[in-house]
């Protein structure tokens, strides 16, 4: 019997084992009923209950989920990385990159479902899907580190690779985490560069606390003062004070003090007792609140750049041959003793000296003979002069020499006899032993002159009186002072003057042929401007500045003018002009003449058949082996060569055998009495002979009357020159003068 049944009979008060009666069943299937009806009741309420809960469940589940899909998607989110999740095919299953797809190599849906092979290049693929099976198989986890180009920027990427127990149709699978690491290498290169850059640095560098505490310092600091890195730490920077004298670390420590940075040149004393110079600079470093945190001293050593200042100075003020003071550093010097001398009364003398005949010896041996004369030269006469005397080289083979304090000019007697006696010894250079002397000028201060300049020149104006009286001598300045030497010394700086204004100029004095007396060339002739050297004869400034080194720029200015003339006269249609330009023995000794002229005349485009250099016959005689280089050079080029002033000189036929030579000079001292003097008549009839033997052409210079020009076509003579057909004209009047000569010409023949 059921148990639902039992208990309604027994709430009926019946007995499952008796018979019931009537009113017994009634009160039985009342009580039935009434437990049907209960029990529908309750299952009606049940099932509703467990419809309500379904319902509330599913609610809750769906909000758990959004729940749970909005925390996960908020860490997706959160997180720097990107997320694949791989089977052990390298099937990619799926992709967690919310808000990162421009990080990824493709987008997110055309990876989701291929493998990586699909995706990615060989190396990659290689790479990734070995790391993914390698995962796999140790059930460990597997990082890489990878570089990728990604839109056109060169990335770092670090993959981690975690096995995990859950398969996908029947695969394992993987997930992967992938971080951008680009800024972090780049931030670790940048600091191993900065570490690279602290440890390699030459200069030296500590780091210390605010405090002052050691705290990192590089190997070229410890070098630098000499201590070993072990040494330092517990150091501070107050425990360098013996490393500095007292004065350098006060102010390095008031300074921080005060600045919070010190920057100055140090001299540190190094434990093992030497010094170096260096520039040491403190700076403070701040946070982003403005507090000092840490201190950095940095060390320079500049003890090479304090020599090379020394170095600097010393070539700026000293002659680099002999090491004396130069121009500059002996009229700084002068301008010294100058005021000291008018502060304290005191009394100087100023000296200009000047090798006698040393530029023979560049002539004949060279400049390096020369230049090793000048060193023993300068040696001999410092030796001789007190420590406190000024001697220097102004250029060339002059010297000057200050002496303060001097009691009386006797004194300045005896240093200029010291100063012959030892120039008067010989100089032996290699096998060759050379004789010099020197003439001095002596000018005292302030009696004479207390203005450098003007003292200068006085002692140089007693310099050249000196050479006048035969030279390897000193002569004192005074206002008495022969008014030759006075002048020589003003042209001389005038022409110096004109050349820097360039105040030169040329006229050109016509040459005529004796036979058709027609125009053969011209002879081109050197004049100053006037207001500059006022009416001086070239026969007086041409030996002065052959005298010097002028003749050299001079001689280079006329070159060109003549190569610019004979282009200009080109354009006005006169083409075969000969122009004799004169050539002094410097310009021959001149090494780099020949290629100067080449220079010039590649540069005008000039034939070297239009221009004739005169020489004169004592400097043809005396030209030495570098004279005659310059000579084979010139005429290998195609230029013509005469012989100016010829019989005036002492000729010798076999120098002029030596070179083919175009043309014969004949001095005009020999044609002006050549109507009255039969010895001159003699001269100039031996002087063409000569000449027509050796294959040389003839012309006569300073011709002035008729009559001399007759006797010269007798005699054979090809050309002359002189104011009997012209006097020297500018070259603008060239022109207007050969058409007139060829007019003359036409009538004559006519």
């Amino acid at each position: 019997m059921h148990r639902l049944l039992r208990r309604i009979l027994k709430k009926s008060g019946l007995s499952p084992d008796t018979v019931p009666s009537i009113e017994g069943w009634k009160k039985f299937l009342d009580k039935l009923d009434e437990t049907y009806i209960s029990h529908d009741e309750d299952r009606y309420l049940l099932e509703r209950s467990l419809e309500i809960s379904s319902q509330e469940m599913e609610q809750l589940l769906e909000a758990s989920k959004e729940s749970y899909q909005r925390r996960i998607s908020a860490l997706i989110k959160v997180i720097p990385d990107l997320i694949f999740y791989v089977d052990e095919d390298g099937k990619y299953l799926d992709v967690l990159s919310r808000g990162k797809d421009d990080l990824l190599y493709l987008p997110r849906d055309e990876i989701i479902g291929r493998r990586i092979d699909e995706i990615f290049p060989p190396e990659y693929a290689k790479l990734f899907y070995e790391a993914t099976v390698e995962a796999i198989r140790t059930n460990s986890l597997k990082i890489i580190n990878y570089p990728m180009n990604l839109k056109n920027e060169r990335c770092f990427y670090e993959a981690r690779i975690m096995p995990t127990n859950i398969k996908e149709n029947g695969k394992r699978t993987t997930i992967t985490i992938v971080r951008d690491m680009t800024a972090q290498k780049k931030s670790t290169e940048y600091l191993n560069v900065i570490k690279k850059i602290f440890e390699d640095a030459t200069e030296g560098i500590m780091i210390a606390s605010r405090e002052g505490h050691y705290l990192e310092v590089n190997d070229a600091f410890c070098r630098m003062l000499g201590i070993m890195k072990h040494q330092l730490p517990g150091y501070r920077l107050v425990d360098f004070r013996p490393f500095f004298d007292d004065e350098t670390m006060e102010n390095i420590v008031s300074s921080l003090e005060e600045k919070n940075l010190f920057h100055g040149e140090v001299t540190i004393r190094r434990r093992d007792a030497t010094k170096l110079l260096a520039w040491l600079s403190i700076d403070t470093v701040f946070n982003e609140k403005g507090e000092a945190t840490y201190r950095v001293a940095m060390l320079t050593d500049i003890s090479e750049l304090q020599s090379s200042r020394e170095k600097l100075h010393f070539t700026a003020t000293h002659d680099m041959l002999t090491k004396l003071p130069n121009r500059m550093h002996l009229f700084e010097r002068l301008d010294g003793a100058l005021k000291r001398a008018k502060r304290y009364g005191g009394k100087g003398a100023l000296f200009f000296i000047d090798l006698d005949n040393f530029k023979e010896i560049n002539d004949t041996a060279g400049h390096g003979a020369g230049d090793r004369v000048l060193i023993e030269c300068s040696r001999r006469i410092k030796n001789v002069l007190r420590e406190t005397d000024t001697f220097g080289r102004l250029g060339g083979d002059e010297f000057l020499l200050i002496t303060e304090n001097i009691k009386q000019a006797d004194a300045s007697m005896h240093v200029a006899q010291k100063i012959l006696r030892e120039i008067n010894h010989p100089f032996v250079v290699g096998e060759e032993s050379y004789d010099l002397g020197a003439s001095i000028g002596i000018a005292f201060f302030p009696d004479d002159s207390s203005e450098a300049e003007e003292l200068v020149q006085f002692a140089d104006m007693a310099m050249y009186r000196a050479k006048e009286k035969g030279k390897n001598r000193f002569q004192y300045y005074s206002k008495s002072l022969d008014s030759n030497v006075k002048r020589h010394y003003m042209i001389e700086r005038a022409l110096k003057d004109a050349l820097r204004r360039e105040s030169y100029y040329l006229l050109y004095q016509p040459q005529l042929g004796l036979k058709k007396e027609k125009v053969t060339g011209v002879e081109a002739l050197l004049r100053v401007d006037e207001t500059i050297l006022g009416l001086i004869s070239p026969a007086e400034f041409i030996p002065i500045a052959e005298e010097s080194d002028l003749i050299i720029k001079i001689g280079k200015w006329v070159f060109k003018e003549c190569c610019r003339q004979i282009v200009r006269w080109r354009k006005e249609g006169i083409e075969d002009l000969l122009v004799a330009v004169n050539l002094s023995r410097k310009q021959l000794m001149d090494e780099s003449w020949s290629a100067f002229v080449e220079t010039t005349i590649q540069r005008y485009d000039v034939d070297p058949s239009n221009i004739e250099f005169e020489i004169t016959e004592t400097t043809f005689m005396h030209s030495k082996k570098q004279g005659y280089r310059t000579i084979t050079s010139l005429q290998k080029m195609g230029f013509r060569f005469s012989i100016d002033d010829f019989g005036t000189g002492y000729s010798s036929l076999a120098n002029l055998k030596q070179f083919t030579l175009d043309k014969l000079k004949i001095d005009r001292t020999f044609i002006m009495d050549i109507e009255k003097n039969e010895s001159d008549r003699a001269i100039v009839k031996a002087s063409i002979a000569l000449a027509k033997a050796l294959g040389l052409s003839t012309i006569a210079e300073g011709v002035e009357t008729e009559k001399q020009k007759e006797i010269l076509k007798e005699m054979g003579c090809d050309e002359m020159q002189g104011y009997l057909f012209s006097k020297p004209v500018p070259p603008t009047h060239i022109a207007s003068l050969l058409r007139k000569r060829d007019k003359k010409m036409e009538e004559s023949t006519s």
